[in-house]
């Protein structure tokens, strides 16, 4: 990377000539005078020491500076003449400086991001590249790195580049590994070679067609004339799909794009062509949703060469909000020969073109970028590594609470036996707590679990459907149909008497119209009851699906068993309530007493219609309607008034009696007999055992992977620590 050396002033005409000193030790020649240029547009001088060059810069007569064939192939020519050092500094102090204290740093915060740090919500400055499809993002990381990256129509980047650029004193230093996936530092003979192990690794993540993947390729350059820089290239913006792209490949590259450019922590390099309004650009629109002051981007304008006109008015009149301010470059086009070349015709473009060289030369130039960028960076990592510190501490700590909750893995039979009955005991007590205590603390958020609470639905429920079933004294239908049946059994008793068989007949037909609900009850309670138990047995056997499943087939097994009995219970009480009509219960009289009462009220006042309370269900009657004055139809409404009061107390009966008995087998199956069960069935051998304390594979994988994680993450924080107490 260019950095300032030395600055000279040539007299007598006083003209400003800046030499800036390649990582190489090639020196790099501009004037800032416009008519007439001391030097060549491009001058690359090798010396074999500092102190030729100082001889060579102090020389007080005309001379001619000529640089080695090797570089470039190039021959440069000039005249300096009395030429004087007015200000230098020494590039190796610099460059010592910069190694002593921010490389080590950018070294640990690049080998953070390899291992996946960031999937821990920690946040490393980041300097991420941003743009349109065709703005020149890639162009520009060419110019900086001086390589050759993948190139085509379309999206050209399909997948996160993250590329580290990385300085060193000698080619023998060099070197170019790449890291993506499953793929380690796999090395890369010749800078030749990149853009096809880039397409290679691209495809391999991303597949063969134009798709795009959010898993990064790392491309590791070192090399001496490179930046020391880390940078992340994204895929160019694109809103129209392209054959073989997906529909919503919008969406995918805006979310992939957002995710890098939303840490605060990171720099965004907005790539710009210069032909177009900057506020039309979509990179800008995603940018400011994130950075609205632009206090965090840097915008790039590309293609200076192409749309000059009224670009100096476009980067000082700053209408988009670029807070880092902006840099105009050239980027090399095929027609340039190499590198050099194109920086050469860069500082063509910019000292001669009219409406370019008016612009503040900070703002211009590959070489102005790179210093820019290796500044920005500096300033971000100065300071960051308590933050990431204290992050990875945190991201360690909920991992290692993640691993408390994980099943450690069995290594010997009495382990094996420790763990069988620890999770025995573990799912009585659950089981207990549910079932018999309605305690849900330990599932509150879990209402499927809330058995008790759910089974008085069931069972209030129940009681309201019994209720609303059977006579109705509000329809003359009904009171119909019983003096049809008191016609049926005439002779039976003498005539002032209400035939018994009809009351029998009646009161089976009530039964029968609320059989059908008594068994759906028992249905209902006892799927739900299997789903508790074997919802906790899930939750408790979780990581042993072999035991799981023992005590889910165990389980099934003896509610069947109590279902069945519970069913034959019902049938019982159900029979009974048909074969014996009896009651000592008062309120059948009361019943009787207070519908008779307010009828006759309603008749001596005149009234119309009245309400009568008769168990659950408030009913409305029309007295001429529904209750005859005399005859066989008073003795039918008579009959009708007594079925539906001794009705409410067989609900009343019906609606205890089954819910007790069915909370009471089940609190017996679930809490005693399938916990004696589970232990007289337990094991026969060792081998049995064993099998059943298999662990789950998921478990094992998420183990293994929440393990590394953890011992990731521990190296970093170690790695950390160890630089700030450096």
């Amino acid at each position: 990377m260019p950095v300032p050396f030395w600055n000279c002033k040539a007299s007598p005409q006083k003209r400003q000539l800046t030499v800036i000193v390649l990582e190489r030790r090639s020196l790099f020649f501009t004037t800032s005078d416009r008519g007439s240029l001391l030097l060549i547009r491009w001058a690359i001088i090798q010396f074999p020491s500092k102190s030729d060059l100082y001889k060579t810069l102090n020389m007080s007569k005309q001379s001619e500076l000529t640089m080695n064939d090797s570089i470039n192939n190039m021959l440069v020519v000039s005249s300096v003449s009395n030429v004087n050092p007015i200000e230098s500094y020494d590039p190796e102090a610099l460059r010592n400086s910069f190694h002593s204290e921010i490389r080590p740093i950018l070294d640990v915060l690049d080998k953070l991001r390899t291992q996946g740090i960031t999937e821990e919500n920690v946040n490393i400055p980041t300097i991420v590249v941003v743009g349109d499809q065709s703005s020149g993002k890639s162009s520009v990381l060419e110019s900086l790195a001086g390589i050759t990256l993948p190139r085509g129509q379309g999206i050209a980047t399909r997948v996160p580049l993250i590329l580290r650029l990385q300085s060193c004193l000698s080619e023998q230093d060099s070197k170019i590994l790449m890291e993506y996936e499953n793929v380690k530092e796999m090395r890369i003979n010749s800078e030749d070679d990149i853009e096809a192990a880039i397409n290679a690794a691209t495809d391999d993540l991303a597949g063969s067609n134009k798709n795009i993947r959010n898993t990064p390729i790392s491309l590791h350059i070192r090399k001496p004339d490179a930046p020391d820089l880390t940078m992340v290239d994204l895929p160019g913006i694109t809103r129209v799909p392209v054959h073989g792209q997906p529909e919503n490949i919008y969406e995918q590259v805006r979310d992939m794009i957002m995710h890098y450019i939303k840490p605060e922590e990171s720099i965004i390099l907005n790539v710009l062509p210069a032909e177009v309004d900057f506020s039309t650009c979509e990179s800008i629109r995603l940018s400011q949703t994130v950075d609205k002051k632009g206090v965090r981007t840097l915008a790039v304008v590309t293609k200076v060469d192409k749309a000059p006109e009224g670009l100096f008015e476009k980067v000082t009149s700053d209408a988009v909000s670029i807070g880092l301010g902006y840099v105009c470059v050239r980027n090399r086009t095929p027609a340039d020969d190499s590198i050099a070349v194109a920086r050469c015709r860069e500082l063509e473009l910019f000292n001669d073109h009219p409406d370019l060289r008016n612009i503040d030369r900070s703002m211009v130039g590959i070489p102005t970028l790179a210093r820019r960028l290796v500044k920005i960076q500096s300033d971000m990592v100065r300071g960051c590594l308590p933050r990431i510190r204290d992050q990875i501490h945190e991201a360690l700590q909920k991992r290692r609470q993640e691993m408390s909750n994980v099943p450690r893995s069995i290594d010997s039979v009495n382990e094996a036996v420790a763990v069988f009955l620890r999770l025995q005991n573990e799912m009585l007590n659950m089981l207990t707590q549910v079932v018999r205590d309605g305690d849900f603390s330990l599932v509150p958020d879990d209402c499927t679990l809330h058995y008790t609470a759910r089974l008085h639905e069931e069972f209030t429920k129940f009681a309201e459907d019994l209720g609303k079933s059977g006579l109705r004294l509000s329809q003359p239908s009904q009171t119909d149909e019983i003096r049809q049946m008191f016609s049926e059994h005439q002779g039976v008793a003498l005539p002032d008497f209400l035939p018994h068989t009809v009351l029998h007949q009646l009161v089976k037909k009530q039964i029968d119209s609320i059989t059908q609900t008594c068994i759906f009850l028992v249905d209902r309670v006892f799927k739900y009851a299997a789903e508790v138990v074997l919802h906790v047995q899930s939750l408790i056997f979780e990581a042993y699906p072999h035991l799981r499943d023992r005590h889910h087939k165990l389980a099934i097994q003896v509610l069947n068993e109590t279902k069945t009995t519970t069913v034959e219970f019902v049938e019982r009480m159900l029979a009974k309530e048909r074969t014996v009509i009896f009651t000592t219960n008062a309120s059948y009289l009361d019943t009787i007493a207070k519908i008779n009462s307010a009828v006759e009220k309603a008749r001596r006042s005149n009234q119309a219609y009245i309400e009568l309370d008769v168990g659950p269900i408030r009913e409305g009657l029309i007295l001429n309607e529904a209750v005859p004055a005399t005859g066989w139809h008073r003795e039918a409404w008579e009959m009708k008034v007594r079925i539906a009061a001794y009705s409410k107390i067989m609900h009343e009966r019906l609606a205890d009696e089954i819910p007790l008995e069915i909370r009471y087998a089940l609190q017996r199956t679930i809490v005693n007999r399938l916990q004696e069960l589970t232990m007289m069935q337990a094991f026969s051998s060792p081998e049995e055992l064993g099998t059943l304390m298999q662990q789950d594979s998921k478990i094992i994988g998420r183990r293994v992977r929440l393990q590394q994680r953890i011992d990731t993450l521990e190296k970093s924080l170690m790695l950390v620590s160890g630089m700030i107490a450096a």
